[in-house]
């Protein structure tokens, strides 16, 4: 089992392998359980040196006095600083790990190589949001014998209904929402969830290689604000999928999985 460390700063990630590093950032109220679980079964023979991170107030790093964005890109920033100096790393953000991973871009201007977003938040005003309908494809009956008081959440979240996506569910998101610290979650969604530069990171472009992946049917976050960043890179690429909602791993696990390591595979390192 591979060991949790913990930054300076007292950030908890998990450290895989060596190589050209990845630094992994999970969604809100979700934990490294949510990218460890689905990204190592493919990259444990890579080539990279996978970095996990727990966001402040998920998994084991430990809530912050300021229940702000800012608060948390500041604690990541620094983190990340730690852990990979000034070696030139890959970036993946999911959802509210999106969000930040975007704002990284401002602070290591040289290092980033390439970015690669998964549901990623463009407006952090949930009210505003262009989002899609969610719907359930019920693909064979599920009986949810443990985990039952998720049961709900799993229908409320994914789109593809069927035993290998329960499981999936069970693996990568129960873990962390049961680790989070849900009073400093509901206060950053309630007064300080949008970053003071958000109006900058919706203008800056991107000089590296750029690949978002998003869900006709994610109600979450949308599609069609996220396309619009495709604008901002002349190496940047969307891939919208049918059948797909903001748990976009577990609803489509394969074509997540085939274009993460065509973009890998695309990258001049």
């Amino acid at each position: 089992m591979n060991q949790i460390h913990q930054t300076g700063n007292e950030v908890a990630y998990l450290s895989v392998g060596t190589g050209t590093p990845i630094i992994f950032l999970h969604g809100l109220a979700l934990d490294h359980h949510s990218t460890v679980e689905f990204f190592e079964p493919f990259l444990k023979d890579s080539d990279y040196r996978r970095i996990y991170i727990d966001l402040p107030g998920m998994g084991e790093t430990a809530a912050l006095t300021s229940a702000t964005s800012d608060q948390i890109l500041e604690s990541i920033m620094i983190a990340i600083r730690e852990v990979v100096g000034n070696q030139k790393f890959i970036i993946y953000g999911h959802s509210f790990g999106g969000y930040l991973a975007r704002a990284t871009v401002s602070r290591f201007p040289n290092q980033i190589l390439g970015m690669f977003l998964t549901c990623p938040v463009i407006t952090a005003d949930h009210t505003k949001r262009k989002v899609g309908k969610h719907v359930n494809i019920i693909q064979e009956s599920v009986t949810p014998a443990a985990n039952q008081d998720y049961w709900d959440d799993f229908l409320d979240m994914n789109v593809v209904i069927n035993q290998a996506s329960w499981q999936a569910y069970q693996r990568l998101i129960i873990p962390g929402l049961q680790n989070a610290d849900l009073s400093f979650i509901n206060k950053l969604e309630a007064t300080d969830y949008q970053l003071s530069c958000d109006s900058e990171i919706r203008e800056i472009q991107f000089p590296f290689p750029l690949e978002i992946m998003v869900g006709k049917n994610d109600h979450v976050v949308g599609y069609q604000e996220q396309s619009e960043l495709v604008n901002h890179s002349s190496l940047a690429k969307l891939v919208l999928l049918n059948q797909a909602g903001h748990n976009l791993m577990i609803d489509q696990p394969e074509a997540v999985r085939v274009q993460l390591k065509q973009f890998l595979d695309d990258l001049t390192l």
